[in-house]
């Protein structure tokens, strides 16, 4: 349990340096959060996805990944984690979301 206790630390503090990045443009944060979503992804691989931290983990790398910039690589876990055998559909229909209101905010943004 250590390493996924290690790992928890490593992401609250990749999620904290992000949104302080963030603090100094969106363009300043790209960088951090996708080391957000790398760290979120390689603990969504060491937690199964019955488990409620395993569902978060996976949402938060897709999140993560979109909050980089980095559509194709979001869409790509959301499919991922969506195909994932024993995903429920909460999960699934939560990832469609996360993806759709992404659509959603770059459309509106290149307007």
């Amino acid at each position: 349990m250590k390493n996924v206790d290690e790992l928890h630390s490593r992401v609250s503090g990749a999620i904290w340096r992000a949104e302080q990045a963030e603090a100094h443009g969106p363009g300043d944060a790209a960088g951090e959060w996708a080391d957000v979503s790398s760290l979120e992804e390689t603990l969504a691989s060491v937690i199964p996805v019955s488990a409620p931290e395993g569902r978060i983990a996976r949402r938060g790398a897709v999140l993560a990944a979109l909050k980089a910039g980095n559509y194709r690589r979001g869409q790509s876990l959301a499919e991922l984690y969506m195909a994932e055998e024993g995903a429920p559909p909460s999960l699934r229909e939560a990832l469609q979301e996360i993806v759709e209101e992404n659509t959603r905010a770059t459309a509106i943004r290149s307007r």
